[in-house]
């Protein structure tokens, strides 16, 4: 039995703006290459923990676009090895809302080699001739969700013989590097795991590929995504493949590179032109390198240091110097420019907040006991955020803000009576 394991392939994410298109391709490009390698390897199933879409941005033609990739998969599959391949998928939190949910869009009566599980993880559980699989789909509070399933699914995984899998779609913690800000209601950890009667955990939501991690006899597995969903972020991508117990990851090859390069004065205070010149040497030398290897490419560059000039003239100086080099390097799709630079003429004591939910933490100290429920409102108005924003404004309509804007105000009333 073979088993293909992939996760956050994003169909649809279009960042950054200045090249979507490029990107929106980038992503097809690399579903394609995935689905290029399940049907080489002959796999029997397919296994997507979720993430499938990027909801906000997706089109109908990112829809279509899936529906015939899965379709060529699974008629390739029969034709090259006879195998009538079963497909199986959990919705990310860029799928949407259990409501809303865009894996709906490529689910169709006659796709019946396609099954979505894990918004009842208790009901739609596959229990198959030789694997056992469930899902758990998204959940900003999978700590509380996973503790009412877990004797459920204990439960559930205690035939023997078949191979038993659970999909997830959350941080582990003590296996993925949890990103600063994320509350202790939205992870998992190993300890949480841990018993649960699994042959195999596939994570999906982290980015980075892990190396399979035994947990007393369950191993847990993280593909990554197929493609890099931000511009800061590393490959190797690709995917995974479990073969009769073996457990190999087969690398896909992005249809274009990204390369991220710093300079960094290191404490010293330089000039702009040092900036300027050294970022410029590093940004033809790239150009160079991608020529000669008749490849594509990306480049982000990051400055950091101090100056005694205007940080802000030096990303005005570069994104000429570095408009001319395009120019004449077409191999170059984008530089992308992250100034951190900071003037040392006017210091600046910035708090040092790990991200947006770290911060409205913070700041709903004083609710006390009420904080929960107020951090249960940002995770929601997050959750409509990357659902219903306007494209135009990233903001929510009136008639979208509305519900939110009352509850504050009942939260508000319940903290000041309590005060």
């Amino acid at each position: 039995m073979k088993i293909g394991i992939f996760a956050d392939t994003h169909i649809g994410r279009c960042i950054p703006k200045s090249i979507s298109e490029l990107r929106r391709h980038a992503y097809r490009h690399a579903f394609t290459q995935a689905v290029n390698v399940f049907i080489d390897e002959g796999v029997d199933y397919v296994v997507h923990a979720g993430d499938l879409f990027e909801k906000r941005s997706m089109t109908p033609e990112d829809s279509v676009f899936v529906k015939e990739e899965l379709q060529r998969l699974v008629d390739s599959a029969l034709e090259r090895h006879g195998k009538n391949v079963r497909v199986f998928m959990i919705r990310g939190n860029h799928d949407g809302a259990p409501g809303s949910n865009a894996l709906d869009y490529i689910k169709h009566p006659l796709a019946k080699y396609l099954k979505v599980v894990g918004d009842d993880a208790m009901e739609d559980d596959q229990d198959l001739e030789d694997i056992h699989l469930v899902g758990i789909a998204y959940h900003p509070y999978v700590a509380r969700v996973f503790g009412d399933l877990k004797q459920t699914i204990k439960g559930k995984f205690r035939s023997g013989g078949k191979l038993k899998l659970l999909m997830i779609h959350n941080f582990v913690e003590g296996y993925h590097q949890i990103p600063p800000g994320v509350p202790r209601h939205s992870f998992l950890t190993l300890g949480d795991l841990e018993g649960i009667g699994a042959d195999v955990i596939v994570a999906g939501h982290y980015h980075k590929r892990v190396e399979p991690m035994d947990l007393n006899g369950t191993t847990l597995l993280t593909p990554g995504a197929t493609e890099a969903v931000d511009l800061s972020d590393e490959g190797p991508y690709g995917v995974y493949i479990i073969d009769d117990g073996n457990i190999r990851f087969i690398e896909i090859k992005p249809l274009h590179e990204i390369r991220n390069i710093k300079l960094d004065s290191k404490g010293a205070v330089k000039p702009a032109s040092w900036f300027i010149d050294g970022a410029l040497l590093k940004a033809k030398d790239y150009a160079l390198d991608i020529q000669e290897r008749h490849a594509q490419g990306v480049l982000r560059i990051i400055l950091l240091g101090y100056t005694d000039n205007d940080p802000y003239k030096i990303e005005q100086s570069l994104a000429q110097e570095i408009q001319k080099l395009r120019e004449g390097s077409p191999s170059l799709l984008f530089v992308d420019f992250v100034n951190r630079v900071e003037d040392v003429r006017q210091p600046a004591s910035i708090p040092a907040f790990g991200g947006g939910i770290e911060f409205a933490s913070r700041i709903l100290e004083p609710f006390g006991s009420l904080a929960s429920e107020a951090m249960k409102i940002v995770d929601e108005t997050s959750t409509a955020l990357d659902e219903r924003a306007s494209q135009k404004t990233g903001l929510l309509t009136s008639s979208d803000r509305a519900p939110f804007v009352t509850r504050w105000i009942e939260a508000i009333e319940k903290a000041e009576g309590k005060t």
